[in-house]
């Protein structure tokens, strides 16, 4: 053969190992990026996590403390309305017996005291009254700052972790946190789980787990499930029993749900 016709491949082979380091290089940077901006993330979210847990617990506890106020004032308007009552027996006992005052001035003496005794009793009364009405309007004012603080505090938190999770590199199924729709396709005849029209194409992989919620709402009792089975176009959830969560979740075919992924993954593939 002659080997004066063929052309030499050794600059086209330097100059694709040398893209390959660049490539490799520009991963590392990017993967240390993303993991630094995850640490961020991680860490605003248990700052935020903690000032919410402190506000519900003082809201539990001004709560609380209203539901012990309710009683006393309505033990003291109680009070009230039977010294009202007396007080008019009183006063119409004076009246009638201020007619003959010169002669029974001194036989009535004890009603006075009464009278006397009734009015300082009535007045302390409305003092409590006005003290207990003020500390539970301060209370209720209390209430609702702290319910705005833990609402600004949840609000802060989304947002932050928003603008940070626009600069992270997401992989190609759902991260933690990721929030996603999906409609129930049918139900398991056990009633152990649900099937759904999304599936790895849609981000999901197996075993990975789900906070589920009919709707949106934070004070919902959320059911967790678990991606046992999961296809191109469709997956099986499993419900799981964890801590507190709802035993199972009352849908109906073509319904939709919000899943949230929490937990731990095999997502190595």
């Amino acid at each position: 053969m002659n080997m004066d016709s063929f052309v030499s491949l050794d600059d086209s082979l330097r100059e694709a190992l040398e893209k390959e380091r660049n490539s490799s290089l520009q991963l590392d940077i990017d993967k240390n990026k993303s993991e630094s901006l995850i640490n961020a993330l991680y860490r605003e979210r248990s700052k935020l996590r903690q000032q919410i847990e402190e506000s519900a617990n003082a809201i539990k506890q001004n709560q609380d403390d209203l539901a012990l106020l309710a009683p006393l004032l309505e033990k003291l308007e109680k009070e009230k309305k039977g010294i009202d009552s007396k007080m008019a027996e009183v006063e119409a006992a004076i009246e009638k017996a201020m007619k003959p005052l010169d002669a029974i001035q001194e036989e009535n003496a004890p009603i006075y005291d009464e009278h006397e005794e009734m009015l300082a009793k009535l007045e302390e009364s409305n003092r409590k009254l006005e003290d207990l009405k003020r500390e539970a309007d301060s209370l209720g004012g209390d209430l609702n700052a702290l319910t705005q603080k833990r609402e600004v505090a949840q609000a802060n938190f989304s947002s932050k972790r928003e603008e940070i999770l626009e600069t992270v590199r997401h992989p190609g199924h759902l991260y933690f946190g990721d929030e996603t729709e999906v409609v129930v396709s049918s139900i398991a005849p056990s009633g152990k789980g649900i099937f759904i029209d999304q599936g790895r194409r849609a981000g999901l992989r197996d075993d990975m787990l789900f906070v589920s919620r009919k709707l949106p709402k934070p004070k919902e009792i959320p059911t967790i499930l678990k991606s046992t089975i999961v296809e191109d176009e469709f997956a099986f959830l499993e419900f799981v029993k964890m801590g507190k969560s709802a035993d199972g979740l009352d849908v109906q075919e073509g319904e939709k749900l919000f899943l949230i992924r929490t937990g731990d993954s095999n997502t190595t593939d």
